[in-house]
């Protein structure tokens, strides 16, 4: 019998699409750059301090590292 894999993260991301006012995408877009994240990642970090629950393993950079 096989064991079925555990989910990936990936497979439990659900697509959330919203839209903002253009200058709230830019300093999302200012902010990202600054930190070197992903609007992803900062996003998930906002929700989590006004108390969404986010599970750790989400606020992470998913991109592929670059070799230095």
């Amino acid at each position: 019998m096989k064991q079925e894999a555990a989910p990936s993260l990936d497979e439990l991301d659900e697509h959330l699409q919203i839209q903002v006012p253009a200058v709230t995408k830019r300093h999302l877009g200012i902010r990202a750059v600054e930190t070197r994240e992903p609007i992803r990642v900062i996003v998930l970090r906002a929700l989590q301090a006004y108390g969404v629950p986010v599970p750790p393993e989400a606020i992470a950079d998913r991109r592929k590292k670059r070799p230095s």
